[in-house]
């Protein structure tokens, strides 16, 4: 699993006041609490003396006592009080491990880095605006699925299957088109811009252009796991993220944010942003646990087609990255600086 990356913990509003929160990134247990000036703060969830998760012992101001005896740690992960020893002071061994964290686009993001990378070079990627700086309204939404991360990565920058596994929502399944897309190189990944596009017939595009005029799309793809998509259509704006966390080996969490500059506050269009956000989550985890799922006979897949670059880029992303850590010389990034790609979708 990939370090030296934020991820996502929680969302914001789930990290109360004077309670404890319990989450899992890349293998790890981690405690969230608020603080006594509201910032958060994340813990490994396991008491240093006997392993009893953090998470089920108390807040008690900055810090955290441990249920079993009393230990008490601080935001820091400092040991700072163990009543068996009386007045003594606990040894430094007895820490816990700390994590950076930062609220952003109402989301708690945990840093997961290693003795290579220990603090992050930059903060947690934001959600965008539009270039006019219109305010925007926002939902987000999570599901879990039972799958490794990278398939479910590989569903979120595949340009294919999308008539297929979300018909009627962003393609029509019986108009395929011969698409053509330039890709460019990012310092973390790539990205596709298209101009003047003509957005299919569907409930989602009509609710951003009910003429269905031409747009502008943006689509980006960043390590470890984020989708990123804009939609522009004169004034109209729209956005799509999806934040693909690693739980552990075999379970992944989706995270989804959408937000959009026009039709603000009026309810039907959250409501319908809502349902349509979860159908198309309920369908992801469903192709992307069905995979997993055939991988259990077979691990081997063929990625030779044109509309599977994407997926090789990804993995060479991976390996660039932990040669990087790794101190390799002479590195080449993976992704050409500028190229066009062809499919049927």
């Amino acid at each position: 699993m990939l370090e030296g990356f934020w991820y996502i913990a929680a969302e914001c509003r789930r990290v109360r006041p004077g309670r404890l929160t319990a989450t899992t990134l890349l293998n790890q247990p981690i405690v969230l609490f608020r603080d006594r000036s509201g910032t958060v703060q994340a813990l490994e969830d396991r008491c240093s003396h006997r392993g009893v998760p953090l998470s089920s012992g108390r807040l008690d101001g900055d810090s955290i006592l441990c249920p079993y005896h009393g230990w008490r740690f601080a935001a820091s992960g400092a040991c700072l009080e163990a009543p068996v020893l009386g007045n003594g002071a606990a040894p430094k061994s007895a820490g816990v491990r700390s994590y950076p964290v930062q609220e952003q686009d109402g989301w708690v993001w945990v840093y997961m880095g290693n003795e290579r990378c220990p603090t992050p070079e930059a903060p947690p990627p934001t959600f965008p605006v539009p270039a006019d700086g219109s305010p925007i309204s926002m939902l987000r939404m999570s599901m879990s699925v039972k799958s490794r991360m990278d398939f479910a990565v590989d569903n979120f920058i595949d340009p294919a299957h999308v008539p297929f596994v979300h018909p009627g929502i962003f393609r029509q399944q019986h108009v395929p088109r011969p698409k053509e897309k330039e890709f460019t190189r990012l310092p973390q990944g790539f990205r596709t811009v298209s101009t003047n596009v003509l957005l299919p017939n569907t409930i989602v595009f009509r609710v951003l252009t009910p003429t269905l005029a031409p747009a502008k799309t943006t689509v980006d793809f960043l390590m470890p796991g984020i989708h990123l998509e804009t939609f522009e259509v004169g004034a109209r704006w729209g956005a799509i993220m999806v934040v693909v966390t690693p739980l552990s080996e075999d379970s992944t969490r989706l995270d989804f944010t959408m937000g959009w500059n026009f039709l603000r506050g009026v309810f039907p269009l959250v409501w319908l942003a809502r349902l349509i956000g979860g159908t198309v989550l309920q369908q992801d985890r469903r192709i992307v646990e069905l995979q997993e799922q055939g991988h259990r006979h077979k691990s081997a897949m063929n990625l030779s087609l044109e509309s599977d670059q994407l997926a090789v880029w990804y993995r060479r992303l991976q390996k660039y990255h932990l040669d990087k850590l790794a101190g390799v010389p002479n590195l080449t990034h993976p992704v050409p600086e500028k190229i066009t790609l062809r499919w049927i979708t």
